[in-house]
């Protein structure tokens, strides 16, 4: 996508959210997580409403954007391949586009119970942080402050499968405790999808 197409959300003022959407989803045979359908809507769906309340800019990280009028950023070739690769693609986005933005937020397309006031609770003010809970660490779940993972990346080698938790390591990422009530799950098996139609039945 063209820096003209993104023209539309540089007059916006809200924190920069990007939606993690470029795994292979190979432990649900290789579909694209956002389209799975939760309680009778996307998985997507029910990300961007629970992001829309918190921030008028989002992105996806990913080939498309699901039909929603926001811009979607492919990985890069010149980037780490595996997890970080939407990180180096959105650093690339920022640029480009939002050049001023400090840091950026991201969030899974397969989290559809993401908290309400994650972005708030992250912070935007210090470095990096990223969410846990009492079964650890969710570094999809995060704030990525732009000079501190540029950094990070440098760091990390460019070997292929560079986990997001390693990044957050070399960040120096703060860790931000978030209620273990499933907010932060993450959807991917067959099992998990089971698991959040009970829980979206209970909220």
């Amino acid at each position: 996508m063209s820096k003209h197409d993104d023209n539309i959300h540089t007059n916006q003022t809200g924190p920069l959210v990007v939606v993690l959407a470029g795994g292979a989803a190979r432990r649900m045979g290789g579909i694209d997580k956002g389209e799975v359908v939760l309680s009778g809507r996307r998985l997507v769906d029910h990300v961007v409403d629970k992001l829309t309340v918190q921030t008028d800019r989002i992105i996806f990280s990913g080939t498309h954007s699901y039909g929603f009028n926001l811009p979607a950023v492919e990985d890069r070739e010149d980037g780490p391949n595996g997890p970080a690769a939407g990180l180096w693609a959105a650093l690339g986005w920022i640029k480009e586009n939002l050049s001023f933005v400090d840091g950026f937020y991201t969030v899974p397309v397969d989290g559809p119970f993401l908290p309400e006031d994650l972005l708030k609770c992250l912070g935007d003010g210090g470095d990096c942080a990223v969410a846990v809970d009492e079964n650890g660490i969710h570094p999809t779940f995060a704030y990525w402050k732009k000079n501190s993972l540029i950094q990070a990346l440098a760091h990390s080698g460019s070997d292929e499968g560079i986990a997001l938790r390693r990044i957050a390591e070399n960040c120096g990422a703060k860790q931000v405790s978030f209620p273990s009530d499933g907010s932060l799950m993450n959807i991917n098996t067959s099992s998990d999808l089971h698991l959040a139609e009970n829980l979206m039945r209970s909220v």
